[in-house]
């Protein structure tokens, strides 16, 4: 009895650990174990943690060091950009690199009172003459308390009376929509101009809304394409960029 009691509490021991041994290592390899057999976990060639990267500048000095023809450059976004190897035999790409552009904050559609616009269209827009930045600017900065006249709102264009002297109020009529150039991407490449719907309401408010449907990123990708082809070129590597 106590022979079979024995061979019952291994039997149970044996079962347990097999169930709790979930990770197995085979020839370097790890593996889970799972219902449907073993699958990879990781690779061992694989880089451990990818490099953090704010400029497409520092990801061109990293694979000036350290890439080969068999990477590739893949840009995900406007504002991120993944260096990544070939396929592995589990169909998985190790990423050696990644640059994520740091650009200001603006919150499109969201209503901003007027310092804080003035002080948002400064700071998060390229100052250019071929755009209507300083057009807003002088609006919005002389705007009289509580007089966005929706009265003269055709949906188009909006009529705002604005402080044009130390003692006159002026009618002036806003023009929609507004071409803009915010950063909005890495600065190694131009940023894209938009157009923008731009509205007001009473309490010296405004908001920019986007109307260009998204065509900036795409711009905004086929440069950051062009520029590391460019670089890419200058430093003799063969190597695909995707965007």
């Amino acid at each position: 009895m106590n022979d079979l009691g024995n061979a019952i509490d291994q039997v149970v021991d044996l079962t347990r650990k097999a169930y709790e041994q979930k990770v197995v290592e085979i020839d370097g390899y790890k593996y889970a174990v799972t219902e449907d057999g073993l699958s990879l976990l990781c690779d061992p060639s694989f880089p451990r943690n990818a490099i953090e990267l704010s400029t497409l500048t520092g990801m061109i000095d990293f694979i000036e060091r350290e890439g080969t023809n068999e990477m590739m450059l893949v840009v995900a976004s406007p504002t991120k950009v993944y260096l990544v190897g070939e396929l592995d035999k589990q169909g998985e790409r190790p990423t050696y690199a990644v640059a994520q552009a740091d650009v200001p904050n603006f919150s499109y559609g969201r209503w901003y009172g007027q310092s804080e616009l003035v002080i948002a269209l400064q700071a998060a827009f390229v100052e250019n003459d071929d755009t209507d930045k300083d057009i807003l600017l002088q609006v919005i900065g002389n705007l009289k308390e509580s007089h966005v006249n929706q009265a003269s709102d055709d949906g188009v264009s909006q009529s705002v009376q604005v402080q044009t002297g130390v003692a006159s109020v002026d009618n002036v009529r806003v023009p929609n929509p507004v071409t803009l150039q915010p950063y909005r991407t890495f600065l190694e490449v131009k940023q894209p101009e938009s157009k923008f719907v731009f509205r007001m309401r009473e309490g010296m408010q405004a908001a920019l809304f986007e109307a260009d449907g998204g065509m900036w990123g795409i711009e905004a990708k086929q440069a950051i394409k062009a520029y590391l082809e460019t670089k890419l070129e200058s430093l003799d590597f063969d190597m695909h960029v995707i965007a």
